[in-house]
């Protein structure tokens, strides 16, 4: 590879001991006092994230590629007034692959064991018309107020502590045991 070439590539070097420093540097910025068990779980969490399939270059891909299409669309809302012949279309065509990765996202949220409640079901239907995603819940057991005020700050509170381009919209009760929930996408 020539110099020239080198210059106009991004490399990004990553390998296991840069997991084990960011996992030690995880629990130290929380004050967290662990075992060598919690750090091992945690550990190994990580590298099943970061590592699905063997395929790092192709996960830190996609992020990169989520990364820059929010960057654009945050730097393109200042910008747009400054250019004359700016047109836009109303419609948008979110990226097969972009949607692809926010059924993920809502798939593990609502089969973690992050939730207090039970769920049978999990309907999930993208309205590309609104650019949301509307979540079906049926839970096992009926829910009250209380319940479902819980259930929405726990979602919050899970969309919170991870890094993800889904942005909490509303939740609404279809039915004793049938909540739904709208998520707006940021990109």
């Amino acid at each position: 590879m020539t110099e020239e070439e080198k210059t106009n590539k991004i490399i990004f070097e990553f390998d296991i001991s840069n997991v084990l420093d960011i996992v030690g540097k995880w629990f130290e910025s929380k004050m967290i006092h662990y075992s060598d068990e919690m750090f091992s779980d945690y550990y190994e969490h990580v590298k099943r994230r970061i590592l699905p399939g063997d395929s790092l270059n192709d996960y830190l891909l996609l992020r990169v590629n989520e990364l820059i299409f929010k960057l654009l669309g945050d730097y393109h809302d200042k910008k747009k007034e400054a250019y004359k012949e700016v047109t836009e279309e109303e419609a948008e065509l979110v990226p097969e692959w972009f949607l692809t990765e926010r059924y993920t996202e809502i798939q593990e949220m609502f089969s973690s064991k992050f939730f207090k409640h039970t769920f049978t079901e999990v309907d999930i239907e993208y309205d590309s018309a609104m650019k949301m995603f509307g979540v079906t819940l049926h839970l096992e057991k009926e829910i009250d107020s209380t319940s479902y005020e819980i259930l929405l700050n726990d979602v919050r509170s899970y969309l919170k502590n991870r890094i993800t381009l889904l942005n909490f919209n509303q939740g609404k009760v279809l039915g004793p045991n049938i909540l739904e929930i709208t998520f707006g996408i940021d990109w």
